[in-house]
């Protein structure tokens, strides 16, 4: 079988920073953002180590930061992997409930998917996108003290590589 490059649209939040960094005292240097926790980033190194992802963020960050600071931020936190786009920012609205950031965060991945014609892909959000992104295209990480590095989680990152 022909290995395709694969994307990750990849969340920050509740992914690879759990609560625990929310509020620490350490922060970048330059960028003031918090650390990602050390295990998640263990576990995110470990799946990119073989496979290469080409990494599109579609966390909120995009909002604060741009790729160079983001790669930055990826490299300080000892992720090896760099990020090379971000999803487009759809709406410029406040939502008056979670649903709508899910959607919302699902349309953007969905419309960068469909303009660049990318057939392999993975979601990994806190968010619950599968309303809107199909399974196989889609991980959760339903605890957000836990992240990527959640029981099961890697596993069906893995399971879900074509």
């Amino acid at each position: 079988m022909e290995n395709k490059q694969i994307y990750f649209f990849l969340d920050i939040d509740g992914v690879l920073a759990t609560t625990y960094q929310f509020s620490s005292k350490k922060t970048h240097p330059v960028h003031n953002s918090y650390p990602f926790d050390v295990k998640c980033v263990k576990v995110f190194n470990k799946i990119c180590e073989n496979i290469n992802p080409i990494i599109i963020l579609s966390s909120d960050w995009k909002y604060h930061y741009s790729i160079d600071q983001m790669n930055e931020i990826f490299e300080w936190n000892r992720i090896k992997t760099k990020i090379t786009d971000f999803t487009s920012s759809s709406w410029g609205v406040k939502f008056t409930c979670l649903t709508q950031l899910e959607e919302c965060r699902a349309y953007e991945i969905l419309k960068y998917v469909n303009e660049n014609q990318i057939q392999n892909y993975i979601a990994i959000d806190d968010l619950d996108l599968s309303e809107w992104i199909p399974d196989e295209n889609f991980v959760i990480c339903k605890r957000i003290d836990e992240g990527i590095k959640q029981s099961g989680v890697k596993e069906k990152i893995l399971k879900r590589i074509k």
